[in-house]
C-alpha cells in the first residue's frame, strides 16, 4: 500500500452537549514519517477486520446538496495536490459537525477523524476514520508506570471507506461504512455527513451472499455439506422476505455453524459473515432479500410412484440449453447431463445387475 495523503483533525462534543466545533489543532501530518505509516496501516488493518460493513454509494437523491460529494468530484477530478485533500478534509469535517449537532446524534461524541489517501494494488481509496483515545500504561526512564493517552485504533467507532477507482468506472458500489452489530441500530450521523447511501440493490446482494456461501464451502473443505448450506441460506432468505424483513449476516454464522463440526470451527481464522462482507463479495450486514433471485434458487420437488426428483430452479432450461437438467415439451421428458462420475457407475451398477 502506498499511503499520499494523511491529515488528523479534531472534532470536540461531549454527551450532554447539542453543539459538536472543529478543534484548532491538527492538519497535514508528513506521510514519510515513521509513526505516520505506523497509524495508517493499522488503521487500514482494523478497518479490514470489521464484519459488519454496509456497502453502497454516494446518495442519488440531490446529490449537489452534499457538499462532501461535490467536492470529492472535485479533488479526484485531475491529479490531487496537498492542497486539494486539505481542502476535502475541511468540507467533511464541516458536516460532521453539522451531523454531530444534530438531535438524533445528541447522545454521541467527538473524537478525532483521520483522512487516508492511498493506493494499494491496482486501486485508489479515500478512507475517513473517527477514533477515540484511552488512558494506557507505560514506564518513565527510572521504570515506573505512568499514564499515557494512546488513540484507540482497534475500536473504529465511525469509517467510511471510498474507491475512489471503481467510483470513476460507475459501478454501483464504491464505498463502504461502519455501523453497529445490533440489528437495525445503524449510528447514521456519519455517513450521512458524507452523503453515504446503503443503495447496492438487493438482486445483487443476495445472489452475491450464495455466491459467497458456495465459495466459502469450497475454501473450507465443506463441499459434501455445500448443498444443504445454500439449501438452509435460501430458506433463510425466502422466510426473512416473506414476512418482510431484512436478512443479516449474523445469522448466517448460525447457519453455517450447525453444519460445521466444532472442532473444525475451533480451527477457523474467518467467519462467514466476515468473509461475505469483504471487498470480493460486499454483502451487506443487513441487506433486503431479492424474491427473483431467490426463486432461481429454490427447489422443484416431484415424487411419483416409482421415483422422485429434487433439484434446484436454477439447473433447469429448456431442451438443447446449456442447462444440467433440460425440458423436453414434445416427449415430456427430462434430460439430466454432465452426470458425476460416481452417479455413472452407480446406473452402470445397477443395470448390470
Amino acid at each position: 500500500m502506498e499511503l499520499k495523503h494523511l491529515a488528523i483533525r479534531e472534532l470536540l462534543k461531549n454527551a450532554d452537549e447539542t453543539q459538536a466545533t472543529i478543534s484548532n489543532r491538527g492538519g497535514p501530518v508528513d506521510i514519510q514519517a515513521p509513526m505516520a505509516q505506523r497509524l495508517f496501516d493499522t488503521l487500514v488493518s482494523a478497518y479490514g477486520r470489521r464484519a459488519a460493513l454496509t456497502h453502497g454509494s454516494f446518495t442519488v437523491e440531490d446529490p449537489d446538496s452534499h457538499p462532501f460529494i461535490t467536492n470529492f468530484r472535485q479533488f479526484i477530478s485531475g491529479t490531487p495536490d496537498d492542497s486539494d485533500f486539505l481542502s476535502l478534509c475541511d468540507v467533511a469535517m464541516e458536516q460532521l459537525a453539522a451531523s454531530l449537532s444534530s438531535e438524533s446524534a445528541s447522545a454521541a461524541t467527538g473524537g478525532y477523524v483521520i483522512f487516508c489517501h492511498y493506493s494499494a494494488d491496482v486501486f485508489d481509496y479515500l478512507l475517513v476514520a473517527l477514533v477515540r483515545d484511552k488512558n494506557g500504561v507505560a514506564f518513565d526512564g527510572n521504570l515506573h508506570p505512568t499514564q499515557v493517552i494512546e488513540l484507540d485504533l482497534d475500536k473504529l467507532h465511525q469509517a467510511a471507506k471510498i474507491n475512489i477507482s471503481t467510483y470513476k468506472e460507475g459501478t454501483d458500489s464504491y464505498l463502504s461504512f461502519i455501523g453497529t452489530k445490533r440489528k437495525g441500530d445503524i449510528t447514521h450521523y456519519f455517513s450521512t455527513a458524507l452523503g453515504c447511501s446503503d443503495v447496492v440493490p438487493a438482486r445483487q446482494a443476495t445472489s452475491e451472499l450464495i455466491r459467497a456461501t458456495e465459495d466459502f464451502c469450497r475454501k473450507n473443505q465443506l463441499q459434501d455439506k455445500q448443498e444443504a448450506i445454500v439449501d438452509d441460506v435460501v430458506g433463510y432468505l425466502s422466510k426473512q422476505r416473506s414476512e418482510k424483513q431484512s436478512a443479516y449476516l449474523p445469522d448466517m454464522d448460525e447457519i453455517f455453524a450447525q453444519h460445521i463440526p466444532p472442532e473444525q470451527a475451533e480451527s477457523g481464522t474467518e467467519t462467514f459473515g466476515s468473509f461475505a462482507n469483504s471487498e470480493e463479495y460486499q454483502v451487506s450486514h443487513e441487506f433486503q432479500p431479492h424474491t427473483s433471485t431467490i426463486n432461481n434458487y429454490t427447489k422443484i420437488k416431484a415424487k411419483a410412484d416409482n421415483w422422485q426428483l429434487d433439484f434446484s430452479k436454477r439447473s433447469l432450461g429448456e431442451l438443447n440449453s446449456t442447462s444440467d437438467i433440460q425440458f423436453d415439451p414434445n416427449t415430456n421428458s427430462l434430460i439430466i447431463r454432465r452426470l458425476p462420475t460416481k452417479v455413472v457407475d452407480q446406473l452402470r451398477e445397477a443395470l448390470d445387475d
